[in-house]
């Protein structure tokens, strides 16, 4: 049996609700006054074993409460409802506060928790509910400090409701991202079910690295090659060269600068051949300025991106953490080849997990708090992999041609046609000197506001786009991006790609929920909504959680300073907004008065800011 849950927890008031995710069956259990449900509970609980129960943050929270009453359930069964009530308040308290890790393990249920599994940092439900287009957003309704009362009993029960439906939206949307993790344990015999993909990573290398050495997981943890001083010189490979005099001088000044520890990394930028390049511990990247680029019959656009580019410095150049020795090397390539085989062989999970172990490596090996920990091998990694990167760019320049964007590990580069063999033969022996493989995409256009905000077409007939940033569509967004406006992200793509004019997708969309903006204020502020109701100035203070579309007939939204109740901060200066936090009753798109002329202006100025520049260039 599959179950969705979620718990809510006041100090006279308990309750849990479990829906049945095939046959939508409702279990719903509570503590309150004259109805004492824990016996009831807790034989759901033990006659549940073998079933999935599935939670959001419930690894942290849900999962230790139903634990604990079932591990206490003969000390506190009979109790009073208030007894129980109280007991469980205080340990959610202690849950919240301390991160209680007494009641996570060793649970009498199988269990996943979706926050996890989502990769959701951090993320309230509220807001994931926004991004599933949840008719009701809604926080909770009343204060967890409080006492309930019989007359609270409705809308609690209908809130805790609501959390265990988007709950279920939510797993129902994760299937994909369970089955590889179900795939994942069984294959490699590791409990990975309520994993984060890095956890997931963590879990694997943990186990292979322990089956391969014979170190125990316990003193492996422990494990860590401390760097207090690092010359750069010595992080610098002997076939690092540039022949521009600009690039000659930067790498003489890197080599004379050093790594201390605790100390913000490396920074850089520097102008070449007219372009700015920030190096720092991220990775390569230009500071791009907007513009249209497109391929005709003279030119191609032409994207190269270095294969597997931090793993195969680490191979190519024997890099490995001083503690771990060259078993871990050993093992490190085994995964490689063992993730190519997987995707030759269509074993899509295995492969994705297996590409996420390789390329968590080199960022863990620059955190302190982790068994990888080797600055030496995170910093030649990342400065060594900006400098191949740009001494590509400066062979390419050299060669004549105009390199348009770098990021990380792929150059784009403006390529004649009667110059491809020339441009092929430049990053050959690239190639040949680094090490390195290249991988090429020819884009029919490439469309841009900064290097992080693009449009890149493989194929305008096929449908065959990349985006990202302010272009990237609705359902490529993942759980952690916030929900701003999307329908300007579908009207640039159409203006962009189609030919459409932005009025003519603003107007067709019937959906509301593409003009809607999600916001959360933190502890420090109060949401607040001021309109005029029959000549009265109303103020409406609103949950944490708001979402809310431009109207051209609502009222103006506040965030307002709890200790200052004169600070008050707009969300939206010089608009008029219409709240959305409660939509469940359709209505004909008409009927929202949402404000077009809000939308069309905001998407114009930025095509405005793309085909501006263009009139120098073309």
């Amino acid at each position: 049996m599959i179950y969705v849950y979620d718990i809510e927890v006041y100090q006279n008031y308990f309750s849990v609700i479990f829906k049945d995710v095939r046959a939508k069956k409702l279990y719903d259990f509570i503590i309150f006054e004259d109805r004492n449900d824990l016996y009831s509970l807790h034989k759901f609980i033990s006659s549940n074993k073998k079933s999935w129960l599935i939670g959001y943050n419930s690894f942290h929270f849900d999962n230790q409460i139903l634990n604990y009453i079932y591990k206490f359930f003969p000390f506190i069964r009979e109790e009073s409802t208030n007894s129980i009530c109280q007991s469980l308040y205080n340990l959610a308290n202690r849950i919240i506060s301390d991160d209680l890790m007494e009641y996570k393990y060793r649970l009498p249920f199988k269990s996943i928790d979706l926050m996890r599994v989502g990769n959701i940092d951090q993320k309230s439900l509220k807001l994931v509910a926004v991004n599933l287009e949840w008719p009701v957003i809604q926080d909770l309704p009343i204060s967890n400090d409080k006492l309930i009362t019989k007359e609270d009993l409705p809308l609690l029960y209908e809130y805790n409701l609501n959390d265990v439906n988007i709950t279920e939206q939510l797993y129902e949307k994760l299937k994909d991202k369970i089955k590889v993790r179900y795939d994942i344990t069984e294959y490699y015999k590791i409990d990975v079910m309520s994993e984060p993909d890095s956890g997931m990573a963590n879990r694997l290398m943990e186990k292979l690295y322990t089956d391969a050495s014979g170190i125990p997981i316990s003193q492996l943890k422990k494990l860590r090659t401390e760097r207090k001083i690092i010359h750069y010189e010595n992080i610098i490979f002997d076939n690092i060269t540039f022949k521009t005099d600009i690039l000659k001088n930067m790498l003489s000044e890197l080599k004379t600068k050093k790594f201390y520890k605790n100390q913000p990394f490396f920074k850089k930028d520097i102008v070449f051949n007219g372009v700015k390049y920030q190096l720092g511990i991220g990775g390569l990247h230009s500071d791009d300025r907007p513009g249209i680029f497109k391929a005709d019959n003279n030119t191609k656009i032409i994207d190269c991106d270095i294969t597997s580019f931090y793993p195969n410095i680490l191979i190519n150049y024997n890099l490995f953490p001083a503690h771990l020795g060259e078993t871990f090397l050993m093992l490190y390539k085994r995964l490689v080849h063992q993730r190519v085989e997987a995707k030759e062989k269509g074993d899509t999970s295995r492969a994705d997990v297996l590409k996420i172990c390789v390329n968590s490596v080199f960022g863990k090996t620059l955190f302190e708090h982790h068994w990888l920990y080797d600055p030496l091998v995170g910093l030649r990694t990342t400065i060594n992999g900006q400098l191949f990167l740009l001494s590509l760019i400066e062979r390419l320049v050299l060669a004549g041609f105009e390199v348009t964007s770098a990021n990380t590990d792929g150059i784009i580069t403006i390529v004649p046609k009667d110059k491809e063999d020339l441009y092929k033969d430049v990053c050959k022996e690239w190639s040949k000197d680094t090490s390195f493989n290249l991988e090429y995409t020819e884009y029919e256009a490439y469309i841009r506001t900064s290097v992080n905000d693009y449009i890149a077409v493989k194929s305008v007939s096929e449908g065959k786009t990349k985006e990202k940033g302010i272009f990237l569509q609705k359902d490529r967004l993942s759980l952690m991006q916030g929900i701003d406006k999307p329908i300007i992200a579908n009207s640039l793509y159409n203006y962009f790609i189609h030919g459409k004019q932005i009025e003519d997708t603003i107007y067709s969309s019937t959906n509301i929920y593409d003009f809607c903006i999600a916001k959360k204020s933190d502890k420090k502020f109060i949401n607040e909504f001021h309109y005029l109701k029959d000549g009265k100035h109303i103020i409406d203070k609103l949950q944490k959680s708001v979402r809310f579309y431009i109207s051209t007939d609502g009222g103006t939204l506040f965030k307002v300073d709890k200790q200052d109740n004169n600070k008050y901060i707009n969300y939206c200066v010089g608009r008029k907004v219409s709240i959305l936090n409660d939509n469940k009753v359709h209505k004909d798109i008409r009927d929202y008065n949402i404000d077009y002329g809000y939308y069309i202006k905001e998407t114009q100025k930025l095509i405005d800011e793309v085909i501006n520049p263009q009139l120098k260039l073309f």
